[in-house]
């Protein structure tokens, strides 16, 4: 789906909130909009940013620049997953799950991140349902909602987690 600018917004309010995130992973990088704040990001806090997807469909020259490693590889294979978590190196971090299968994403990060990092599911409603996707984790005590009220603001269509 499409981003909004509130999005945007949303994701500085995240970032801001939360001065323990070391690093952040993007799975789905699209064409390189959400990357780019990241990007920012990464600047801003001087820490490792990294997109994975199994298409190259953005400006490359840009997220270099930036920063931004982008690991061209299958989401779904294991060898993915060994890539991500070595990346992460139990540093909280921001996993932001907007590949092929958000439900999948979230259900095989959330249990192998470290505390109080933060992990969210894009296209809430369409493609991600918390009640349906999420709430098992949320039950057994893994993640907890993260200020649910800027979920569907202006229709940003993003569920965000803290783990626990």
């Amino acid at each position: 789906m499409q981003h909004n600018f509130w999005l945007y917004s949303v994701i500085d309010r995240v970032m801001l909130a939360n001065p323990q995130i070391q690093s952040i992973v993007e799975i789905g990088t699209g064409s390189g909009c959400v990357t780019t704040i990241f990007g920012l990001w990464g600047i801003h806090r001087n820490i490792p940013v990294v997109t994975v997807d199994h298409v190259n469909r953005h400006h490359s020259h840009v997220l270099s620049r930036l920063g931004v490693e982008f690991l061209q590889m299958d989401e779904n294979l294991p060898s993915t997953q060994e890539a991500i978590l070595s990346k992460i190196d139990q540093k909280p971090t921001w996993v932001y799950c907007d590949g092929g299968c958000k439900s999948r994403e979230l259900k095989q990060f959330a249990p192998l991140l470290p505390k109080n990092s933060i992990i969210s599911a894009h296209d809430l409603g369409t493609e991600f349902r918390h009640h349906i996707d999420a709430i098992k984790l949320c039950d057994d005590g893994i993640i907890k909602p993260y200020h649910p009220e800027w979920w569907m603001e202006f229709n940003i269509q993003l569920a965000i987690y803290m783990k626990l």
